[in-house]
């Protein structure tokens, strides 16, 4: 009976040490250990997962208690500079921690938070114009007394990219005669680095160019389609309805032929289809041609004030009927932006085919053959084998090959080798603007001529002097005694007034 007693006794001892075991580990837990991470998490929500460089998205973050917590924080770490505007704190204090924690931001709620508590932080951020494309994050903790910092779950992935193009373009001019050259100029915003132009409606690309020139040859009004594209960011189109008007070209003495234009003296007015300005045309000389693959072609010219001789090639494709407008200027090019190296002869425009017509998969050996008034060579002290013929392309004078080929009673002639057509200039080097100072006599000379007078040191030297001399040059010798035979007279008869 004893033995049964005992052994429940024994029963009642190790199961109070369990409840008691279990009761501190509860309590220890409760008090001494912090309290759970698990007792409060944060999840952010972003209005964008792409934004342009420049553009804005808003930011929220959801904190819910899963206990009773004591001052909550929220950290937030963006990219530096990008810029943060709040608009819900929720009660809580907010500051930027730039200053001892790199882009940072934090809300610290001074209150406590009961069990199912909710806070919730909004803010917007503006990525700044100069953000290069990319992936960036967005992260941050919450956190609370005596609560370990868990990290915010949620989004927090932002891609920056660039807007696609928005196409737009000009022209000049609007309308006008056939063999009209308008100039195009790109307009498109957001970094286009392709051009595809339609520029006569057709539906086919007609130059890749970013500022094409065109020639339209028939009577029409024309519809005009631009699509400007990035290679990375897409494409967009824009078409202008009825933009080009050509019409016949009036019968005048100017006609259209090289040999009537330039029989007229090469009126004023380029507003007959150049993109140049009419007030600084001189001279517009226009000839046509037939062009077919494996035929040289030459258009010559014969205006009395076009310097321009002729201006040849070899065309690889057939191309028919193919026009070529020369145009002497008053003054550099309207649509340069500096004027050519050196002093210029002659500005001028070559204009020939339509856009992207030069190109060697069209044709090779292009030439311009002009010349170069004598008079004015030697009016400005340039020599005829330094001239050069300089075209305008990519933003810059580029110095073409140039050859002296031959000369007349007025002219020098040249021929110079180009890769296409467009702005060029006719130049020679910078004048000459070193001045040339004349020493003169020695004053010891000087003195004897002018007092007829000699000190016995000038003397002295002035015998060194002509033995050396007479070492070295008879005729010298001579000269100075001659001189010394006028001192003598000189002082003579200075005696004799006296």
């Amino acid at each position: 009976m004893k033995t049964i007693e005992t052994f429940k006794v024994k029963n009642r001892i190790k199961s109070s040490s369990l409840t008691s075991g279990f009761i501190f580990l509860l309590f220890f837990a409760v008090t001494v250990l912090p309290v759970s991470a698990s007792g409060i998490e944060a999840s952010r929500e972003l209005s964008a997962g792409t934004v342009y460089a420049g553009e804005t998205f808003t930011v929220t973050v959801n904190i819910k208690a899963a206990q009773y917590i004591e001052a909550p924080t929220l950290d937030e770490n963006l990219p530096a500079g990008w810029d943060v505007t709040v608009i819900e704190n929720n009660g809580a204090t907010f500051q930027n921690s730039e200053t001892f924690k790199a882009s940072t931001l934090e809300w610290i709620w001074v209150e406590n938070l009961q069990a199912g508590g909710k806070k919730t932080v909004e803010y917007r951020v503006t990525v700044p114009s100069n953000t290069e494309p990319g992936n960036f994050t967005i992260s941050g903790n919450v956190s609370a007394y005596s609560i370990s910092a868990v990290p915010v779950t949620g989004a927090s992935e932002i891609i920056v990219t660039y807007p696609s193009p928005e196409a737009e373009f000009s022209a000049t001019p609007l309308s006008g005669n056939v063999s009209l050259a308008v100039q195009f100029t790109d307009l498109s915003t957001n970094n286009p680095d392709s051009w595809q132009w339609d520029l006569n409606g057709n539906g086919s690309i007609d130059s890749t160019d970013k500022n094409p020139t065109w020639i339209y040859e028939t009577p029409g009004t024309y519809t005009v389609t631009l699509t400007a594209s990035n290679s990375t960011y897409g494409n967009d189109t824009e078409t202008k309805t009825g933009f080009i008007t050509v019409t016949e070209e009036a019968s005048s003495s100017e006609g259209s032929s090289s040999r009537s234009s330039g029989s007229s003296g090469g009126g004023g007015g380029g507003g007959g289809g150049s993109p140049e300005s009419s007030r600084n045309v001189e001279l517009k000389e226009v000839a046509n041609e037939q062009v077919f693959k494996g035929i040289h072609t030459c258009y010559t010219f014969q205006g009395e004030t076009n310097e321009i001789v002729s201006i040849e090639f070899d065309p690889k494709k057939n191309f028919g009927k193919t026009t070529t407008i020369v145009e002497m200027l008053k003054n550099t090019s309207s649509i340069v932006e500096e004027p050519a190296p050196g002093t210029v002869y002659k500005n001028l425009n070559i204009w020939v085919g339509n856009s992207g017509f030069s190109s060697s998969d069209n044709l090779e050996n292009a030439r311009i053959n002009f010349r170069v008034n004598g008079t004015w060579l030697s009016e400005n002290r340039i020599s005829e084998t330094t001239m050069t013929l300089y075209r305008y392309s990519d933003d810059t004078w580029n110095a073409l090959p140039t050859n002296l080929t031959g000369e007349d009673q007025n002219y020098f002639y040249f021929s110079s080798e180009t890769p296409g057509f467009s702005p060029f200039a006719i130049a020679g080097p910078e004048k000459d603007t070193q001045v040339i100072e004349i020493t003169p006599i020695r004053n010891k000379e000087n003195n004897i001529m002018s007092t007829g007078e000699t000190s016995k040191e000038d003397e002295e030297n002035l015998a060194s002097d002509n033995e050396k001399t007479d070492e070295d040059s008879p005729g010298a010798g001579i000269s100075f005694a001659a001189a010394g035979l006028l001192a003598s007279y000189a002082a003579l008869k200075k005696k004799k007034i006296k």
